[in-house]
């Protein structure tokens, strides 16, 4: 196995935009590539789910593909977008200097 497919849901609003999602996909993207040693990441989601795919190009992901009437879902179908993200961008990212970087990320803490 070289792939990991990665992805998250926040189901309690309250929780939504207090940077809890950036958090949770920073630690699953170093399991993947830091302990896991995995060549790759994907991240699959619904083409409407703007806040999911702004996350994953924010952690680096790039859009591959669209994935046409691809899911029958709430009665109607969905496109799905397809982002990736090498273990080398994921490194080049994560060694940039502090100051080009997301200040926004934190491990969480306990209150």
């Amino acid at each position: 196995m070289t792939t990991a497919d990665v992805g998250l849901a926040l189901g309690e609003t309250t929780a939504w935009g207090k940077g809890y999602g950036t958090e949770t996909a920073n630690l699953l993207l170093d399991e993947v590539f830091r302990q896991l040693n995995l060549h790759r990441a994907e991240w699959w989601t619904y083409a409407e789910n703007n806040v999911s795919v702004q996350l994953a190009k924010k952690l680096g992901f790039k859009e591959e593909a669209r994935l046409r009437d691809a899911v029958f879902f709430d009665n109607r179908y969905h496109d799905l977008v397809v982002l990736g993200l090498l273990r080398q961008e994921f490194e080049s990212i994560r060694t940039a200097p502090e100051t080009s970087r997301d200040k926004t990320v934190s491990y969480l803490q306990s209150p």
